[in-house]
């Protein structure tokens, strides 16, 4: 599956403007205009061996589950299958939670997918608020713009949800005093305690709240009036004019529990709760051509692998018009603040931890592989600690914090006694505050981690806090590489052949990636190109105490000052922690280092511009870089085995394509 970088296309064009899944909703949905966009059906032939039949509109439980008769529910469908069979949904939603527990054989598994040419939906919604709105609520008589269901849902914890038409996230109220706000803006009842106070009524878009004590759901779909540049919604404000998938905190869409070598395949999957899609204790599953939109999580996986995720997209629900701040965790102990909204994705994909109170030991989360996928919309991207995990030609895309988390979340003894390595290739990061992130209780990480090729594209800024009282204007930042929280132990690192497109100095300040470096986890730092749009932040090199290199790397700045360019490593090299350097790198680390424009095809500030990151015939990038060690696996790396051109696109290359339109035929 991977990408020999053999594809000829004439720009960058491509690579930069990439276009996630819709859910095949209208052209002008009248909430927002969406995202992301799911691909149309896919014409998959027939697999051979045997196959069955659902159709959710025209089937029938007591038939033969053949085309002309097909079943109507895929839970009665489950249960009539074994090894090697094959399951086609008919076009159309299944309003079901689906449980698969089913077995099937390496060489003969059991596969879920559309029926050629169409497109089933697995939705875990009540399907009324979808199919019926207009009979599905009621005006609230004493509050504006406030509708409740007609129908009573007992015994809920909580409700999830998104604009059907757009699939647009809905905010989840804590409170009904938020829900019912008219101040967008953050006020504190006591301006003199706001430690010990907690803010007014704040409103943060279109949202519901379960009112537990009658057993209704509360909707409010108010235009917002964030100042720009924030997106606002100025869409439908009568839900009973519009689709919403609306469900159950508990609902889940689908889970794999138990099962053993299943296929799902050409799916769109909705209408998750707290977690859309659950993998517990599975060996050997694959999605390829399934787009997951999430609730609070997207994929929650314990003790399964292999795993295999191949051209699917895992979409959050974070509206646009949220900022960072809204989702924060404020209920701490000791203080009297209250969550405002909070169960929005938290992250896209999230791990359990087999520990000892587990009555299961196998299989282990391991052997994982994320290929021509994106990944977008969410507060964290993937959680992937501890895992023997490929993670290459992907798109990773508008997060409130983090894009990986590469912690591992708990310790764990190896069956095969070897440390797992994350691979990270030949991907496209952009918009969001940490690329690579790593935090976490545990104190002990054997991990070999290895980031080559790919692009950090982090011009873009992202939305951390709404106007205030104290503050008139909205909170943005840039986004930097690499950082922690808390400074937990990060794993062994080698970081080679990346290209890092960088805006603000104060982000910028771990972008040499020689951060929390320790003797056990030694860091190699090579042939990177860190490129600032803003201020060039000061070089420091590794420490004497640390096990880490940076070598064959360019550095530059578009506002770089002559006197900055004639001292940036002059510090470092007269320095003893640069001769204490040789004893891991003999010409001592920074020695081959660059400060100079690399003098890319095309390289604009501009969020939006298409940039081209090749390297131009006259760059001082081209063949000047450290040869790495042969044992670091390089796609791109030099037939001849020279120096290899600095970057993660040599010069003509074509380059990398990422997601689900770049996958291989």
């Amino acid at each position: 599956m991977r990408n020999t970088g053999n594809q000829v296309i004439s720009s960058l064009f491509i690579l930069l403007m990439i276009t996630a899944p819709t859910l095949g909703a209208a052209d002008s949905p009248r909430s927002h205009p969406s995202r992301r966009t799911a691909p149309p059906p896919l014409n998959r032939p027939l697999a051979q061996g045997p196959g069955f039949f659902v159709d959710a509109r025209q089937g029938n439980d007591s038939q033969s589950g053949t085309a002309a008769a097909p079943w109507k529910t895929i839970r009665h469908a489950l249960r009539q299958l074994k090894a090697g069979d094959t399951l086609y949904l008919k076009g159309g939603t299944y309003y079901e939670n689906v449980y698969h527990a089913l077995r099937g054989k390496a060489d003969a598994p059991i596969t879920i997918r559309s029926a050629p040419g169409e497109q089933a939906i697995l939705d875990g919604s009540w399907r009324e608020f979808y199919e019926a709105p207009a009979d599905a609520w009621e005006p609230v008589p004493e509050a504006e713009g406030e509708f409740r269901s007609k129908r009573v849902y007992p015994n809920e914890r909580d409700v999830i949800g998104s604009f059907g038409d757009s699939m647009i996230g809905l905010q989840t109220y804590h409170h009904a005093i938020d829900l019912r706000a008219r101040g967008e803006k953050i006020e504190w009842e006591n301006e003199k305690k706001m430690d010990q106070s907690d803010i007014k009524p704040l409103y943060c878009g279109p949202g519901m709240w379960y009112d537990a004590s009658s057993g209704r759901i509360h909707a409010r779909l108010g235009h917002t009036h964030n100042p720009d540049p924030m997106p606002n919604y100025s869409g439908e404000t009568d839900p009973r004019k519009l689709p919403l998938i609306i469900a159950s905190f508990n609902s889940v869409s689908l889970h794999v529990d138990g099962a053993a070598h299943v296929r799902f395949q050409d799916l769109i999957i909705r209408g998750g709760g707290y977690t859309t899609v659950v993998l517990n204790h599975v060996v050997g599953v694959e999605f390829d051509n399934v787009t997951i939109w999430c609730g609070t999580y997207g994929i929650r996986a314990g003790q399964t692998g292999p795993f295999t995720f191949h051209r699917s997209a895992l979409h959050g629900n974070a509206a646009p018009w949220t900022f960072r701040s809204d989702t924060s965790k404020r209920d701490y102990p000791g203080r009297p603040h209250r969550n405002i909204t909070r169960l929005n994705t938290h992250a896209l994909i999230e791990l359990d931890a087999g520990r000892e109170s587990s009555v299961y030991a196998t299989p282990q989360n391991d052997n994982w592989e994320f290929s021509y996928s994106e990944f977008t919309d969410a507060a964290d991207g993937l959680y992937l600690g501890s895992i023997n995990v490929k993670f290459h030609h992907n798109l990773v895309e508008d997060m409130q914090d983090d894009g990986i988390y590469l912690s591992p979340m708990y310790y764990r003894h190896r069956l095969d006694k070897k440390d797992p390595v994350i691979q990270i290739e030949q991907n496209l990061f952009r918009k969001m505050l940490t690329a690579i992130a790593f935090g976490g209780p545990e104190t002990e990480t054997r991990d070999q981690v290895l980031i080559y090729r790919n692009i950090f594209d982090l011009r873009e800024r992202v939305a951390t806090a709404r106007p205030s009282s104290t503050r008139e204007s909205p909170g943005f930042s840039f986004g930097k590489i690499i950082g922690d929280h808390g400074s937990p132990p990060w794993p062994a690192i080698s970081a080679y052949q990346n290209t890092v497109i960088a805006v603000e100095p104060a982000r910028d300040a771990a972008m040499s990636m020689l951060g929390a470096s320790k003797i056990a986890q030694p860091r190699r730092v090579f042939n990177n190109i860190f490129y600032h749009f803003g201020r060039l932040p000061a070089y420091q090199g590794p420490t004497a105490t640390s096990n880490a290199i940076e070598d064959g790397n360019l550095y530059w700045s578009v506002q770089a000052e002559p006197k900055v360019l004639a001292n940036f490593f002059n510090r470092y090299r007269a320095s003893p922690e640069f001769e204490q350097s040789k004893k891991h790198h003999p010409p001592g680390s920074s020695s081959q280092s660059l400060l100079v424009d690399p003098k890319f095809l095309k390289a604009e500030t501009d969020s939006a511009a298409a940039n081209d990151y090749r390297l131009g015939p006259d760059s001082p990038a081209l063949n000047a870089g450290v040869p790495p060690p042969k044992d670091w696996p390089d796609p791109l790396r030099p037939a001849n085995d020279g120096k290899p051109d600095i970057g993660a696109l040599p010069s003509k290359s074509a380059p990398f394509l990422v997601g689900r339109k770049a996958a291989p035929k």
